[in-house]
């Protein structure tokens, strides 16, 4: 199972990372491709409703779920090039696919979803692209920079798609469909360029394809791997929550939907550097668990804070605190599933900490405005009507605080085996 470590000293790896990166931004633009031109321009252009529009947001999840495990043993099967290939050349070609559906919303919705197809194949890749081709002391950062592409789409489809279809005006959308698709053409072109496996990763892989039913058993029977899983749920959850709903939030409060859009946009950008700064950290000091334990604290207390109606510049301060603690998560997290479970068994790993995560979106992005109605219909606190829902995140990210205490730092990477025993765990704190 060792590596040589010569290997890891390969300059490649970061035009690799780079390629990487590229595909998944670009998943994320595609996907998100409404979200920022919901009202009035794909309303008027498609004369459908707000309920049907938010369909093609939600399908991508909902294709995630089923897909995601099936995703990350194929990525442990075939390696991190050829899964990437396959979930980015699904994405590209699909995304062209839109143009021809005109304003048939039915048409669009179909190549929506089929393009959904491709990102599980894409996310679940990255903890195997950093054990193959990054040493131990860069594969947090590994995971950070590649799980930041995810961040970066999200904000360039809610900044720029608005400023290219300001109009309910079929060809403006058309217009705007032809970039993203060109964006990612070109993104798939240059992880092609640049993609390889190592040898020796594809070899090792191929020696543990078998008995994949008697892996998924194993993982699961590990407890970080199972606590991951529920971090993931809540903090992706939070996440995909808060992003979808700090605008009607705030409005709720007396601040313009622009400024909450500023707000949101604060707080991913923050994300980002949190991103970098913290998976640094994580690479130089080795202390995940404590790093998890931080994070999760500072991140449940000023969701605290930002229940409280305040002013803006109040919720852009507990914003930026938020994102930078709370996305910076994610590369933690992954890094740790990859020691957990060890690179030959990576994409696995990584396939069931996101299935959770998807999961945990739909939750919350379904639990919130709830919340807000059943607030509303009980008259408490009329003032402040998402108090619950930003209450509900809170307690959730200190309950995953309080579960960051139960992760052992053994690594089992070192002796994952066939023969592994859950009881190998106990005795590691």
């Amino acid at each position: 199972m060792g590596k040589i470590a010569s290997d890891h000293a390969d300059p490649r790896r970061w035009g690799i990372l780079m390629g990487f990166t590229l595909i998944s931004m670009s998943s994320q633009i595609v996907w998100l491709n409404f979200a920022g031109i919901v009202s009035p321009q794909t309303q008027d252009i498609f004369h459908v409703g707000l309920g049907q529009i938010s369909l093609i947001s939600a399908v991508w999840p909902l294709v995630f779920i089923p897909l995601s495990m099936p995703a990350g043993l194929l990525v442990d099967r075939w390696g991190f090039r050829k899964t990437v290939i396959l979930g980015g050349g699904i994405i590209m070609v699909f995304s062209w696919l839109r143009i021809i559906s005109g304003t048939d919303f039915t048409s669009l919705f179909v190549f929506e979803s089929l393009a959904a197809i491709g990102q599980p194949f894409i996310f679940n890749s990255i903890s195997k692209l950093s054990g193959d081709w990054f040493p131990p002391g860069e594969q947090t950062v590994a995971n950070g920079i590649g799980t930041m592409g995810q961040i970066v789409g999200m904000m360039i489809a809610l900044v720029i798609v608005p400023v290219m279809v300001p109009n309910a005006i079929y060809g403006e959308l058309r217009n705007n469909f032809l970039v993203v698709s060109a964006i990612a053409t070109v993104s798939f072109v240059v992880f092609l360029a640049f993609a390889r496996d190592r040898p020796a990763a594809s070899v090792e892989t191929q020696t543990h394809a078998e008995g994949i039913l008697s892996q998924m058993k194993t993982l699961i029977s590990l407890r970080n791997i199972v606590i991951l899983m529920v971090l993931f749920f809540i903090g992706v959850g939070i996440f995909s929550g808060f992003v979808q709903w700090i605008e009607a939030i705030l409005f709720s409060r007396g601040i313009p939907s622009l400024y909450g859009g500023l707000t949101g946009a604060a707080m991913l950008i923050s994300g980002i550097i949190g991103m970098v700064v913290v998976s640094v950290l994580a690479d130089r000091y080795k202390r995940l668990k404590l790093i998890l334990v931080i994070n999760t604290l500072i991140a449940g207390v000023f969701l605290l804070l930002f229940s409280f109606r305040v002013d803006l510049t109040y919720y852009i301060a507990v914003s930026v605190v938020i994102g930078f603690f709370l996305l910076s998560l994610a590369p933690v997290g992954l890094q740790l599933s990859l020691e957990t479970a060890g690179e030959e068994r990576a994409g696995t790993a990584a396939g069931m900490v996101w299935l959770t995560s998807q999961v945990g979106a739909l939750f919350f992005i379904l639990l919130l405005p709830a919340l807000e109605g059943a607030q509303a219909a009980s008259n408490f606190m009329p003032g402040n009507l998402w108090f619950l829902a930003v209450i509900s995140m809170a307690v959730l990210a200190l309950a995953g605080f309080g579960l960051c205490f139960a992760i052992g730092e053994k690594k089992y990477a070192e002796s994952f085996g066939e023969t592994i025993e859950p009881e190998s765990e106990e005795g590691e704190d």
